[in-house]
């Protein structure tokens, strides 16, 4: 059974699901046992060499929960730990706070002050999808800290309502403006950093994944060229076997250079900056088409159709990776109709953007597979053979042009692809 926020252990022993952000919340956590036990055993000497037995024995029990913290922790229980140590600290805090030395003064409201550095604590040790226990904690601190604060029991029945003279109102309201602005700030600050570890382990991930299937990718078709050309030697002979088998050595060959060209296109759009240049984009379509008919093995009819100027500025060269990409996929992915098979492009412009869509009669995407058919390495189909890079690369450009891409289809009827691209006016 799961309890959503209190799920504990459930969701830290999926070690699958363990990131380097929760690894690095678990480090910090380790120092702050050591600092939490060292404070506690400090604190508990002084109150007994002061003669404060109560609350040396709270401190004494602090230290023994520290330690159990610590077995958690060296069991690798590390959510356990984390939020035991918080919470014996917030209990200690406030067990020290009520039994105070002299009943009518305010010598222990001073410990409260403690309640800052564990917010702090708090909020750096849980980390990545354990953040959501580090806030809940956060603000069950600080809600705690304002009750303690407002309710004060250390006052004589009849000064419930004003304070003991010396002991100005500001106090209250000047902790608690600079404990809530810390907490707003650190939190701030956490989150800022979090987006950015975030991206960077979304960026190492998708780096992994590139340079696995890459590899993987470029070494079959060599693999498969060297195979292909041995058995050609052995099949001297035999011209149609020779033939067969360089028409597959080629097939080879052209899905490696496939390979290379995606991958030095999201090479050079993650490095290269955005160049601007005024060009034809109804020309560069039907270069497009025209290089794509020399490779097509079967019969498909491309069609143009032109709203407005077809003129644009932009960056030539990742317009041009986008429109072969989508092009392509619509020659690649196509199927013989009855009635023939066609792809069809349509251009809409304005004097701030071009709207682009290919359409093609092909063999469409199933509504499970279109929501992911802009991931990294994601294939839809195995009909033909690809790097499931062409797509990715094209939502990548286009975040880099500040437009967008759009997918609707229909499995076996055909698949519209929608690009916007800002025009840039110099």
């Amino acid at each position: 059974m799961k309890f959503g926020l209190f799920d504990i252990e459930n969701e830290l022993n999926n070690q699958e699901q363990d990131t380097i952000l929760v690894r690095k919340g678990n480090q910090i956590h380790l120092a702050l046992l050591y600092l939490t036990g060292a404070y506690g055993f400090i604190y508990a000497l002084v109150n007994a060499y002061q003669g404060f037995d109560l609350q040396a024995y709270i401190n004494f029990i602090s230290v023994g929960l520290t330690v159990l913290a610590f077995l958690l922790n060296y069991k690798k229980l590390y959510l356990s730990s984390k939020i035991l140590n918080l919470l014996q600290l917030i209990v200690v805090i406030s067990l020290m706070f009520y039994f105070s030395a002299g009943f009518g003064s305010h010598e222990a409201d001073s410990i409260l002050v403690f309640f800052i550095p564990v917010i702090l604590g708090t909020l750096i040790v849980f980390q990545g999808r354990e953040r959501k226990y580090g806030y809940a904690l956060a603000a069950l601190i600080f809600i705690l800290m304002v009750v303690l604060m407002t309710i004060d029991k250390h006052y004589e029945p009849e000064q419930k309502i004003k304070y003991v003279e010396g002991v100005s109102s500001e106090l209250i309201l000047n902790l608690t403006g600079a404990t809530l602005a810390t907490f707003l700030e650190v939190a701030f600050i956490l989150i800022l950093s979090n987006k950015i570890d975030e991206k960077l382990l979304k960026t190492n991930k998708e780096l992994d994944s590139f340079v696995y299937s890459v590899s993987h990718d470029l070494r079959s078709p060599l693999l498969s060229v060297k195979g292909l050309l041995h058995l050609s030697m052995d099949a001297a002979q035999k011209d149609e076997l020779i033939e067969k088998y360089l028409t597959m050595a080629n097939k080879s060959i052209d899905h490696l250079d496939e390979t290379i060209r995606e991958i030095l296109a999201y090479s050079r759009n993650t490095r290269v900056g955005v160049a601007e240049e005024i060009f034809d984009v109804a020309e560069m379509i039907h270069q497009v088409c025209q290089d794509l008919e020399h490779t097509m093995e079967k019969k498909i009819l491309f069609r143009k159709e032109i709203n407005g100027s077809p003129m644009l500025c932009s960056d030539k060269a990742r317009v041009n990776t986008v429109l072969r990409n989508l092009i392509g996929n619509a020659v690649k992915y196509s199927k013989d109709r009855p009635d023939g098979s066609f792809v069809k492009t349509i251009i809409r412009s304005s004097d701030n953007q071009m709207i682009i869509s290919v359409i093609d009669n092909g063999e469409g995407i199933s509504r499970e597979n279109l929501v992911k058919v802009f991931d990294m390495f994601y294939r839809a189909t195995t009909t033909s053979q690809g790097t499931g890079l062409g797509l990715y690369i094209c939502k990548e450009i286009l975040l880099k042009l500040n437009g967008k891409i759009e997918a609707q289809s229909e499995f076996d009827k055909g698949t519209t692809m929608t690009v916007t691209i800002p025009n840039i006016q110099k």
